[in-house]
Parts: structure tokens; sequence; C-alpha cells
């Protein structure tokens, strides 16, 4: 009986045990689990206010270039509004994927349009059409065209800002620090019957997690890993690239696939010209009249949250700490649309609006 009794004691110590284990497992784990979470979990926003707008006019498929056909942007015009303030805005999707109206570009446009701005989504080249600077060189030659034609469509384009979601983050900074004859080999359409150049300088940019840094598979697990991210969760995550493009190629990531060589073959100097690193540094300086709004989702596993951490660093060791912010989006995947709300645009208004 008195046996019985001590197995039956030392079998509750062992379940105990257990518990413990497991209790102080999840503990250390506590954020993995509630990435992994909110990585499934996020509010989807009603689009419908994009697909029944009667408040202006829209115009698709305007040609910029005439390179190729995906060379074109769309303009919306908000009525009642006497010459709005020009927003430009570039969407994502791994510089593989999407066009002018994706998701996240659709939201932009249905809130901003809505709050008095004339916003042009640019359509650009994709990387199995032309490889990096084409997508670039795209940006800017709509953004010259734009002003260009400001008078023609009736907004205001004095001081442009850019918006880019991850991949057209990396366009809309690298848009803000490249030089004026940097990446404008690409002619918009009715340059040569211009006598004053344009410049495709813009006075802010907005970049929405942006894929700032491009690097090999290695680095980047190793900044998840530092995070607290395992390989085998960033790489469910990033299943979407499975069957896309880079299928058959000898790329592994996005960025390689852009600039079609290997970044983990590349010394630091001969990467660096494809990071807007490097064009910090080279163009900008106190005086350069640039500012900055940096967002991004502390539940990121596509784009690791310390990129823009360290861009941010960058910047203002550059142009100063009151020209730059940044924002860590609580409970934020990579495009949560926590970061589309119609309060958190509003913060994103009230900058633009200050900064302007």
């Amino acid at each position: 009986m008195s046996a019985k009794k001590n197995g039956k004691g030392i079998g509750k110590w062992i379940l105990l045990g257990v518990l413990v284990i497991l209790l102080g497992a999840v503990a250390l784990n506590w954020n993995l689990i509630r990435t992994v979470y909110y990585n499934n979990v996020d509010p989807e926003k009603d689009l419908s206010a994009y697909e029944n707008w009667t408040g202006g006019e829209t115009l698709r498929g305007i040609p910029y270039a005439g390179l190729s056909d995906s060379q074109y942007l769309n303009l919306y015009l908000p009525s009642g509004v006497e010459r709005p303030q020009l927003f430009v805005l570039v969407h994502g999707g791994g510089f593989i994927s999407n066009d002018c109206e994706s998701r996240q570009a659709k939201l932009m446009i249905a809130y901003f349009r809505d709050h008095g701005y004339a916003c042009a989504t640019v359509n650009y080249r994709l990387a199995q059409e032309e490889p990096f600077p084409a997508a670039l060189e795209d940006v800017k030659a709509a953004v010259r065209f734009l002003k260009a034609n400001a008078e023609k469509y009736g907004y205001s384009a004095d001081r442009v800002p850019i918006w880019g979601e991850s991949a057209g983050g990396y366009l809309a900074v690298m848009a803000g620090v490249t030089a004026d004859d940097e990446f404008v080999s690409v002619p918009f359409l009715g340059e040569e019957e211009l006598t004053t150049p344009v410049t495709s300088s813009v006075a802010a940019v907005v970049d929405y997690y942006g894929a700032v840094e491009f690097q090999s598979e290695e680095d980047r697990n190793a900044d998840f890993r530092a995070l607290g991210i395992p390989k085998f969760i960033v790489d469910i995550a990033n299943g979407w690239l499975k069957g896309g493009p880079m299928e058959g190629t000898e790329f592994k990531t996005c960025e390689d696939y852009f600039i079609r060589k290997h970044l983990a073959d590349l010394t630091p100097e001969e990467a660096q010209i494809y990071m807007p690193a490097y064009y910090i540094r080279k163009n900008l300086n106190p005086d350069s009249d640039l500012k900055v709004l940096i967002w991004h989702g502390d539940m990121d596993i596509t784009v690791p949250k310390v990129h823009s951490i360290r861009c941010d660093a960058l910047l203002r060791e550059t142009i100063g700490d009151s020209r730059v912010t940044l924002q860590l989006i609580p409970l934020s995947k990579h495009a949560s649309e926590r970061m589309y709300t119609d309060e958190r645009l509003a913060e994103i208004d009230a900058w633009l609006k200050e900064n302007l």
C-alpha cells in the first residue's frame, strides 16, 4: 500500500516537472508563438470604398514611358479640391509580382483620394521582364512625368511625397536618396520636348516595411535567428515564392533574382551599389531637404524589422533626428492591414501635412 502511494507521489512530481519544463519552453518562445499567431490572424479591411468611388475622376493606364507596356500609371483625382497634393504610390511584391492595383495600393488610394490627395500609382517592369535597375528607373521616370504634367492634370507637384511597401518601399527609398543624375536613363514621354530638365527628387518618403537591405539567404536567416525566428518558420512564411518566376532559375531570393547575381558571391563594395545605405552616405547630409517616415510590423517574418531599424539609424546619423521617424507597429506581420486602418492612415496624413 505504501509502495503504491510512493509511486503515485513520484508520478505527480514527474508530471509537475514536465509541466514546469513545458511552461519554461513556452515562456522562452513566447515571442515566437505570438509572431506565428499574428502572422496567421490579421484584420481585413473592406475595399468597397475603393471599388465604388464617386468622389472624383479615375484615369487608368496612362503611359509615362515608351520602352514597355508595363510603364504606365493610374491617376485618381478628387473633385472639389483645387490643385490637390500629388501623392506617388509604389506597390510591392518582391520585385516579381503585383501591379499598381495591388491590394495594398488600393488601401492607400481609397483613403488618400478621399482626403484630398491626387494619388498616382506607378506600375513598373518586374524582375522577370528586366533586372535592376529597370524598376527604379521606371519609378524615377514616372515621378518626372508626373511633375511635368502637373498643370495638365491639375494637381500640385511642388513637393512630392512617395510611398512604397516592401519591394516598393525599397524603390521609394531609393527614389528619395539617389541623385538627379542617377538611374535616369529611361526618358519619360514628352521629355525631349522640354527646354528645362525636370527633377526626379521627392520631398518625403513613406517607407512601409521596405526591403532596404539586400542580403544572401544565410545573412537574412541570421537576422531572423537574432530575433528568435527559426529558419523553418521563415521558409513557411515565404512559401509563396515557390512556383513563381524564379522557379527553375539558379536564384533562391527575390533580391538575387532582381539583380541577377548571388549576393553571397559579391564583395561588400560590389554589393553596395544596390543598397540605399550606399546612396544615403553618398548623397545626403544635414542640409538635405528630405523627410522620411518608416513603418515596420514588429511581427514581420518576410523582411526583418532590424533592416528598418538600421536604415533609421543611418538616416538619423546623416540628415538628423528631426527629419526621420521610425515606428514599429505592434502585432503586425508583413503587409499587415493593421497599418492600413483609417486611424493609422490618418497618422500618415498628419505627418505629410506637417512635413510638406
